[in-house]
């Protein structure tokens, strides 16, 4: 005895009626020829965007973090209307700030999370993909590290 059953044929959709009348006096043989198509006008501002693809994805060939010494080199040409802010390492309690790091393999780039988005990233049902790597940071201020430095080196 075969368990096979002849399956039923169904019939063709357009003789079930299902679109509406107006879909018949349109041109075309297929209601998907005759959509009506979005007309999204190019913007003469807009450029395409450029990919950037590495094949430098392992750990050994990034490029470390610069030394303290070079960033303060660095902060020379800055203008003199802009906060002087340093980041410090610190806990991810007391952060200010946190660099997330895609893990490697996945597309994207590294961010500088504050305020709100550092917030949604403290939630604590937020799920962090297995190898993202989390860098927080609070803000210190340049006097107070000049000044801190200062007494530091005068102490030795």
């Amino acid at each position: 005895m075969s368990s096979f059953s002849e399956r039923p044929t169904l019939p063709p959709l357009h003789t079930l009626n299902l679109l509406p009348p107006s879909f018949g006096q349109r041109s075309g043989d297929s209601p998907h020829d005759s959509s009506p198509r979005l007309h999204v006008p190019k913007r003469s501002w807009a450029y395409p965007r450029r990919v950037s693809m590495s094949s430098s994805s392992s750990s050994t060939s990034r490029t470390p973090s610069p030394s303290p010494s070079d960033s303060s080199s660095s902060s020379s040409s800055t203008s003199p209307t802009s906060p002087k802010v340093k980041l410090v390492p610190c806990s991810f309690a007391d952060a200010d700030a946190v660099v997330v790091i895609p893990p490697p393999g996945s597309p994207g780039q590294g961010l500088l999370l504050t305020g709100p988005a550092l917030a949604h990233l403290r939630h604590p049902q937020r799920q962090i993909a297995k190898g993202t790597r989390l860098h927080p940071y609070r803000f210190a201020s340049r006097r107070r590290a000049s000044v801190a430095s200062s007494v530091a080196s005068s102490a030795v």
